[in-house]
């Protein structure tokens, strides 16, 4: 079994991609996800930032990239969101979901980016079945992801050790489910 850690924030589209990946990953059963949800950007507001303007080009270029690199796998189908997100709270209930977080993981990325909705609000997290909260492992999981050199999401730790960053560990997530399929 070959185990990755993998660092991701759910407002993050590019974690999303890695969230897929990773899933494509899973199936084979050859492969260990430690998956820790961390916050990229600290400054977003408890309730979260309306996206308009500039925010809104941002996303929908970061949108046509993600779809562009997931075309010959995972092909996912994004929207730019109303609101982005503090995950903060998000981050903590799913590392309160212990041997639920695979599902959780992939409830809270389609949340954001198909449903549109605002993982800052606690009611909700509430409906998403997310209102746990384990603020003592997502804290360390955010002190970890601060202390990389370079903390970009997503970030892929290998089993040796080697850090694979943004589009390098999507990319590297990529070649090993296609080694893994050429196996």
């Amino acid at each position: 079994m070959v185990r990755l850690t993998i660092y991701g924030d759910f407002n993050c589209p590019f974690s999303a991609l890695a969230s897929a990946r990773a899933d494509v990953l899973l199936a084979t059963g050859r492969y260990e996800i430690d998956w820790r949800a961390v916050q990229h950007d600290t400054a977003i507001p408890d309730r979260g930032q309306a996206v308009t303007g500039d925010l809104t080009a941002e996303l929908a270029t970061e949108i046509e990239a993600v779809v562009d690199l997931s075309q010959h796998d995972v092909r996912l189908r994004l929207t730019v969101p109303p609101v982005r997100s503090n995950t903060g709270a998000a981050s903590a209930a799913f590392a309160a979901a212990g041997d639920d977080r695979d599902r959780l993981r992939r409830r809270l990325f389609a949340a954001v980016w198909a449903e549109g909705r605002n993982l800052s609000d606690p009611a909700e997290l509430d409906r998403l079945d997310a209102a746990g909260r384990n603020d003592a492992t997502a804290g360390l999981w955010q002190e970890e992801f601060a202390a990389l050199p370079k903390p970009v999401v997503p970030t892929v730790v290998l089993a040796d050790g080697y850090v694979s960053r943004g589009l390098g560990g999507l990319a590297r997530l990529a070649a090993l489910a296609e080694a893994d399929r050429g196996a």
